[in-house]
């Protein structure tokens, strides 16, 4: 079993200009169509048996549609993440009847949010997510053809991490694009996960090793960022580097996330 913790899919009748738009701003080149069809034939092509759907509000009247939505969307093979604006944070009533609803956790994105991830307005939503067992799935890093600056640094989600340490944090893109140094400084061994996102393919060759050897296996997450890279490819990169034991690629490409999912065998 493979589980890919970090797709993104839009609706069919806003996939082709939403792909273009970040395809424009970004300067990245998309290898699905953005569609549902589009992710599940990418599966199949690389042998992926779970995607991890996620959703970002950019405006707060946008959570309850993009909710059921994604709600609607969650089907055998397909799972996704619940959001929140940071204008109005979810409450505690509210995750939990997002948690009723089938909900593990949540994906925030701080620079298409246009929030500091320690910013002292979102603490209680991280406490009341943790208090639930929810995971929180962060961008971390820059992105490329955003203006900076940088909203969520390795060094803001260490600090979150310190503030709030039950909470189940994940720090997307192995701590964030360009910032493998600072990632290396504030959150290599924290009891938090990375996920491998975008990035895995791109940064140099010594901080990837030393990431992966240094941050517990137990605290890794195979995801491709689909569909700005191809799972095929970002699936085979990752069983073929000679650092990862067996059970650290079952680890990193199936029961972390399984576990995060309630899905353990």
């Amino acid at each position: 079993m493979k589980i890919d913790f970090h797709t993104h899919i839009y609706p069919d009748h806003v996939a082709v200009r939403t792909i273009a738009a970040v395809r424009q701003r970004a300067g990245i080149e998309a290898h699905t169509d953005g569609t549902l069809k589009g992710l599940k034939r990418s599966m199949t092509a690389a042998g992926i048996d779970i995607s991890v759907v996620a959703a970002v509000a950019t405006r707060p009247e946008q959570v309850s549609s993009i909710h059921c939505w994604l709600g609607g969307i969650r089907q055998p093979g397909i799972e996704t993440m619940a959001t929140t604006h940071p204008s109005n944070p979810l409450k505690s009533e509210q995750i939990k009847s997002l948690k009723r609803r089938g909900f593990k956790g949540f994906k925030l994105h701080p620079d298409y949010q246009h929030f500091f991830v320690d910013d002292f307005r979102m603490y209680p939503f991280y406490e009341a997510a943790a208090a639930e067992g929810m995971f929180i799935l962060f961008h971390a890093g820059m992105d490329r053809g955003l203006p900076y600056p940088v909203h969520a640094t390795p060094k803001r989600l260490a600090a979150v991490h310190e503030a709030v340490p039950r909470l189940c944090m994940i720090a997307a893109h192995l701590g964030g694009e360009e910032a493998y140094e600072e990632t290396v400084a504030h959150l290599l061994g924290k009891d938090l996960y990375l996920d491998t996102s975008f990035v895995l393919r791109k940064m140099p060759r010594l901080f990837l090793e030393r990431i992966f050897r240094e941050h517990p296996p137990d605290k890794l997450l195979f995801a491709s960022d689909s569909p700005w890279t191809d799972q095929r490819e970002e699936l085979n990169f990752l069983l073929q580097l000679p650092f990862l034991s067996v059970q650290d690629q079952e680890k990193i490409c199936f029961s972390n996330a399984a576990r995060l999912l309630g899905r353990e065998a």
